[in-house]
């Protein structure tokens, strides 16, 4: 009899960025976006919050180095609908751009 097992690769990679360190992780679990952030609280983390274009570089190559584990990321935004159309905010008040 043959077991087929589903292995899931964590994946985790810190960059410097603005004199800081900034680290991601996924996992290649698909969770949802309010899993996922009450997964990252409970690591005391948040999920991505891209503030500037070095942020969203460390970010980007985050991705590409990761590509290989076909895993999924949430950033931490929300839409705020305003006249019929909907804004992109960082979950904390900033504007996305």
């Amino acid at each position: 009899m043959l077991h087929v097992v589903n292995v899931i690769s964590a994946f985790t990679k810190c960059y410097s960025a603005n004199h800081q360190q900034y680290c991601f992780y996924t996992d290649g679990s698909e969770l949802s976006w309010d899993d996922a952030r009450e997964f990252c609280g409970s690591l005391n983390s948040t999920l991505p919050i891209i503030t500037d274009e070095d942020i969203d570089n460390v970010f980007q190559r985050f991705i590409s180095d990761s590509s290989n584990a076909n895993n999924y990321v949430w950033l931490d935004a929300h839409a705020q609908h305003v006249s019929n159309s909907a804004q992109w905010h960082w979950i904390n008040g900033q504007s996305s751009g």
